[in-house]
């Protein structure tokens, strides 16, 4: 096994199983439950497992009841953290299946979890989806609770599910209406100060033009500024010792790409902490996107204020907007200089943040990251994306190298993206897969994989022209 291999499996048939708790369609040789029901249509499962086989975890017992692919990072008495990207219950244009982690590809992760740790210790679902997201609707869309009662009745092992969110609320256009409490973290949350590590101590930055969820400014600079740079974390996180990341290959309008790296936003307890972006365009190098005519772009935003009340209209015209003043000043373009730095931020904090939320020079917990792209999204990332089936999953241990494999597989050009123009020594990273042209390394990618369509506010800067050399990465 090389920890620094990405494996890449396609299945063929671009489809979830709808049938909870997700059994598996076969019952494989190292299955532990006795309960023999089958699903069929449930690929997913499969795929996560010749996904496994194709990194050569624990490959020599593959096919024996022994097998046991996560014993490598994962121990009896360990603390098992599932994290799937959950975001909310609803997606604008009506259609969910590329908006969240599909509850299958949780309860493949979740019986693997299990084998490693023969029935002794814990395993937890957890995340702080957007806040105007209802969770009990997520948890019954998923099928996560449901997983959970086939755990209970079958071996009596507790799986544990928590909303890390401290608070939700209840938005009526777009405009916040109610604050509801909610319990949160059961094991609360720990202020975490970067300091020099973190990636806002790089380049001359305005912090007091600094933005977060709901454009706090008192709140932000209470924890980003020339002293001192810290984040609101999970102590269920924090307290794990092995993490597998579940997110949805997404576009993102602030990030361009919403992957392992920026699922991390969802062990924060306080996103107004989260710098998104900045107010101060005119700092920003890259202007916006000019029209041919040059009063179409005015026209339209006319209109668009006109009717900003016909919420699907409004969407459907902002495509052809593109990037606007307001755009900008909101961070959703390709211009953000902000959002990035805190994603690789969390990251740092994932990995050297012990279970007291100091910062140390060691790896604190073992990781490992599944990719759900099976039916991923694109355009309007990541809350109102457009579902594109892919059959497509990607798996690692190093997630910035999971991350640049599944920008360069979605079309993009990874060097286009903010936050990974500091790992140009990931081009040369090898691919495991199962399709032909994907079986190779980063740099040898060809033309443009799966075709994703960027969001509007990246158009023209995120996609691969050709392949990506390795001089470009």
């Amino acid at each position: 096994m090389d920890i620094k291999n990405i494996g890449i499996y396609r299945q063929e048939r671009p489809s979830y199983s709808e049938k909870k708790p997700y059994f598996p369609p076969a019952i494989f040789e190292e299955y532990p439950f006795n309960d023999r029901s089958t699903d069929q249509n449930n690929y997913a499962y499969s795929s996560i497992r010749n996904l496994l086989k194709l990194l050569e975890l624990d490959s020599e017992n593959f096919g024996k009841k022994s097998w046991n692919p996560f014993g490598s990072f994962m121990k009896p008495g360990d603390t098992v953290l599932l994290k799937p990207n959950l975001v909310r219950h609803f997606c604008e244009n009506g259609d969910t299946k590329g908006l969240m982690t599909h509850g299958s590809l949780i309860r493949a992760a979740a019986d693997y979890a299990y084998i490693a740790l023969q029935g002794k210790g814990r395993i937890i679902i957890a995340d702080g989806p957007m806040d105007d997201a209802d969770f009990e609707k997520i948890a019954s869309m998923s099928g996560i609770y449901e997983i959970r009662e086939f755990y209970k009745g079958e071996t009596g092992f507790d799986i544990e599910i928590y909303d890390l969110r401290q608070e939700m609320v209840v938005k009526k256009h777009e405009k916040i209406e109610e604050r509801v409490k909610l319990a949160g973290d059961p094991l609360g949350y720990s202020a975490v100060n970067l300091g020099p590590m973190s990636a806002f101590k790089k380049g001359d930055l305005d912090y007091a033009s600094f933005r977060g969820s709901e454009c706090r400014p008192d709140i932000m600079s209470l924890h980003h500024n020339k002293e001192k740079d810290e984040y609101l974390i999970s102590n269920t996180f924090l307290n794990a010792d092995v993490v597998i990341n579940i997110p949805k290959m997404k576009t993102h309008k602030r990030a361009g790409v919403t992957l392992s790296l920026k699922n991390l936003v969802g062990i924060t307890g306080d996103r107004n902490w989260l710098p998104h972006y900045s107010e101060n365009v005119s700092c920003s190098k890259v202007p916006p996107r000019r029209w041919p005519i040059g009063h179409l772009r005015g026209g339209i935003e006319v209109v668009k204020n006109a009717i900003g009340f016909i919420k699907p209209l409004r969407d459907s015209l902002r495509q052809f907007t593109g990037v606007t003043v307001s755009t900008m000043r909101s961070g959703n373009w390709h211009g953000n200089d902000i959002i990035w730095r805190t994603i690789l931020d969390l990251w740092r904090i994932a990995l050297y943040a012990d279970k007291n939320g100091i910062m140390r020079n060691e790896e604190q917990r073992k990781t490992f990251v599944i990719v759900d792209g099976i039916i991923g999204g694109e355009a309007d990332g990541p809350t109102n994306p457009t579902a594109k089936r892919c059959g497509v999953l990607v798996a690692g241990f190093h997630w910035p190298s999971v991350d640049i494999a599944v920008s360069r597989i979605m079309g993009f050009d990874p060097i286009k993206i903010p936050k990974f123009k500091g790992f140009s020594h990931l081009a040369d990273i090898p691919c495991v897969s199962n399709i032909r042209e994907w079986d190779n390394k980063i740099s040898g990618f060809k033309g443009m994989c799966l075709n994703f369509k960027p969001h509007y506010g990246w158009k023209k800067h995120i996609e691969a022209d050709t392949d990506v050399k390795k001089q470009d990465l």
